[in-house]
């Protein structure tokens, strides 16, 4: 199996009124893709609850068989429609995936 993690900082810190608003809207986008991508076998996003200056506001983890099938959900039409929705609310990413 291999998971994929994702972690996005928002524009607005999820710790405030407007971030929290932010952090939730992308959350319910993100959770979505377990409906649309039949690849993901284990979806999970969680918001961050606490505000530091190196914190980020959303984690993303995912679950897919093999990297064959992590390169086929990048190019997936709803991995790509939540990374062009998300440029209207994330700052910045990071990623890691490893074999478990």
């Amino acid at each position: 199996m291999i998971r994929h993690i994702i972690m996005l900082k928002l524009k607005e810190n999820a710790v405030t009124p407007e971030g929290k608003i932010m952090a939730e809207t992308v959350r319910k986008e993100l959770v979505k893709l377990k409906e649309k991508i039949n690849l993901i076998r284990y979806l999970e996003v969680g918001v961050n609850l606490v505000s530091l200056p190196h914190a980020y506001d959303i984690v993303l983890t995912v679950d897919l068989d093999s990297l064959e099938n992590l390169q086929e959900y990048k190019v997936h039409p709803a991995h790509l429609e939540f990374i062009e929705f998300n440029k209207n609310y994330s700052v910045s990413k990071v990623c890691v995936d490893y074999l478990y």
